[in-house]
């Protein structure tokens, strides 16, 4: 798949919830999620502009918890997050994680959010409480890999006219991960 994004800082997480409603999004989940990043003496995925990350989740209504893999390809554009991203759910993140360990991945600092998920149609907008950076909003659209050609570009192309119904441009925009944020800082 290929991940059609963009992520910017927003001030007022309320606000932006209701404008999402208003607009027909609807609320998917609420989620706390802690992600650990990864590197490894053969493969620095900083460099590479890569990610490997071991995601745990749990529905902060239900309590149920979860837990992915996600391999990240290099930035596809200079305006955007866009990149290929392969993802897999994990039975069990704390042995997948001693795994990785012992294969000489070495963790990289965590990074702790809360995510309230909305959709609409194939777009998905993530409202995000990070902890120490503060509150953003990343806006997305998945496109079969196969079809990135001819995909990638509409699609963008979408997310860019949405974020200008709200009142924002491609300017406002980020393509910091927050790992970076937080490394940065």
């Amino acid at each position: 798949m290929i991940e059609v994004e963009v992520k910017l800082q927003i001030d007022n997480i309320e606000r932006m919830m209701e404008k999402l409603q208003m607009q027909g999004f609807v609320q998917e989940s609420v989620i706390y999620e802690s992600d650990t990043y990864f590197t490894h003496p053969q493969h620095d995925f900083w460099k590479s502009d890569e990610a490997l990350r071991l995601r745990s989740c749990e529905n902060i209504e239900t309590k149920e918890k979860s837990a992915v893999i996600t391999y990240k390809g290099a930035k596809m554009d200079d305006v955007s997050t866009t990149r290929p991203e392969y993802e897999t759910a994990v039975e069990d993140a704390e042995v997948l994680y001693r795994i990785l360990i012992a294969a000489d991945f070495l963790p990289v600092m965590p990074v702790k959010k809360k995510r309230i998920s909305f959709k609409k149609e194939d777009m998905t907008v993530c409202l995000d409480e990070v902890e120490s950076l503060g509150t953003f909003m990343e806006v997305e659209i998945l496109v079969e890999a196969s079809e990135a050609d001819a995909c990638y570009d509409p699609a963008l192309k979408r997310i860019e006219q949405y974020l200008q119904s709200l009142g924002y441009s491609m300017k406002d925009t980020t393509r910091r991960s927050y790992l970076s944020m937080l490394m940065e800082d």
